[in-house]
């Protein structure tokens, strides 16, 4: 029996024997001899030359943690076990001796030899079973070997390490893709230089990161390129809808809002400082006449009164020639009569007409837009002055606010805008007059 110290080696003819007693069906594991040559490959690639028992079972385990396929990891899981049994007997040493050169426990080594016995020499079970387990490291099976089973028992060892129940002897291993991959894959690592699993275990890990890290970034990326490409898709579809469909909105005259000053220049500031204004002239100024020379004086009209159902004798006035100059409960007081509409005139007023199915639904909008906009009421006419026939507001608008306000006056009701000018007084400073109708319907 051989230094329990010294390494087991192995060399081509000891794989020979090893192949030789496993009995494998090289037809059918090769696929009818299709795939005898990447057999081989795998075969010279896996069992070098001068390799220690240590260095088999390492490259053993590499592939079957490597390997990702059951087939092909049982395959060569059985193979392993296999060439541990066939050590055993070629070598003949002992159990304790095989455990060292394996760098394994002892107990393991032991389970996986009787494992091997039982199914060769069936009727010895209870034997086999007796000089196969180790429990502790003072037992004295650890001294056992292949030569004290014959001497014992009266065995022959000349048999084959397969039996005849065995389907992964003729396995066809050699027809998985992954096959010739894996080949590969060992002729790099194990030709290569010494063998480090640990080196190896660590590069494969970073590999699959890698790949692991890149699937995320492109994941990424396709996430980001679809929204851009919905949000465009959006934006282009609007754009196709908003010049294919065309809505009425209400057209207002507003003033040229790209008028600027300009920069006052030194004659400009002379010019200035020379000009004296008599306040008292003011007074005196005729407003009759335009800058062309123009008489400003309202023209007679002959109009079409339209129908007017009196319900009061109350509502009729006490002097009919002066009925145009009474005041109303919703006029402010004016001397001289109501607004009436002059071509000539210099005071903008806008009247709205709004007809509503639903007048408190709007009557609450509007309250909304008069506290938003900072809109006040003329003299004593309170806003939403119920009249015959729907309410009535008679409003000082912010000229600032004045476009947006008449934007959202419109809402979705009925509303018709009218600009007309007067001359019968001038607005506050920054406010224009608005009326607005809110006939119910």
């Amino acid at each position: 029996m051989k230094n329990i110290n010294d390494e087991l080696k192995f060399f081509h003819h000891d794989y020979a024997s090893f192949r030789d007693w496993l009995c494998l069906d090289i037809q059918n594991v090769t696929w009818q001899g299709k795939y005898r040559e990447d057999f081989e490959r795998f075969w010279d690639v896996f069992f070098d030359e001068d390799l220690t028992l240590f260095e088999i079972s390492k490259r053993f385990y590499y592939i079957i943690d490597n390997i990702h396929v059951g087939p092909l990891e049982s395959w060569f899981t059985w193979l392993r076990d296999k060439f541990i049994c066939f050590v055993f007997i070629s070598r003949d040493i002992s159990i304790e001796e095989l455990a060292k050169n394996l760098h394994q426990s002892e107990r393991d080594t032991s389970i996986l030899l009787r494992s091997f016995f039982v199914e060769v020499f069936p009727q010895h079970e209870d034997y086999i079973n007796e000089h196969f387990t180790i429990n502790d490291i003072l037992s004295r099976n650890r001294d056992f070997s292949a030569n004290k089973l014959v001497t014992e028992l009266g065995v022959d060892l000349t048999f084959s390490g397969s039996h005849n129940h065995e389907i992964l002897t003729s396995m066809e291993v050699t027809l998985y893709q992954e096959w010739i991959y894996f080949v590969k894959k060992m002729e790099k690592d194990f030709r290569g230089t010494t063998f480090n699993i640990s080196r190896l275990k660590l590069r494969d890990n970073l590999s699959a990161k890698m790949q692991s890290l890149a699937q995320v970034f492109a994941f990424i990326g396709i996430a980001i390129f679809l929204v851009w490409a919905i949000e465009f898709a959006n934006r282009t579809y609007e754009k196709y809808l908003s010049d294919k469909i065309s809505v009425y909105e209400p057209q207002f005259r507003w003033e040229n809002e790209g008028l600027k000053f300009t920069d006052e220049t030194i004659a400009d500031q002379e010019q200035i400082a020379q000009f004296e204004l008599d306040i008292k002239d003011i007074e005196n100024v005729d407003d009759t006449e335009n800058f062309l020379g123009e008489t400003l004086e309202d023209e007679e009209r002959d109009e079409v009164e339209s129908e007017v159902v009196l319900t009061s004798i109350d509502t009729l006035p006490r002097d009919i020639s002066s009925a145009d100059r009474e005041q109303s409960s919703f006029e402010e007081d004016i001397k001289g009569g109501g607004y009436r509409d002059s071509r000539y005139g210099n005071t903008k007023v806008y009247r709205v007409m709004m007809n509503s199915a639903d007048t408190d639904d709007t009557r609450k909008r509007l309250g909304k837009l008069l506290d938003l906009y900072q809109v006040t009421q003329v003299d004593n006419v309170k806003p939403g002055l119920a009249v015959p026939g729907g309410f009535y507001y008679n409003l000082y608008v912010p000229r600032s606010y004045l476009k947006e306000f008449m934007a959202q006056v419109k809402g979705d009701d009925s509303v018709i805008i009218y600009e007309s000018r007067t001359r019968t007084r001038r607005n506050p400073p920054g406010k224009n007059k608005v009326f607005i109708w809110l006939k119910a319907i």
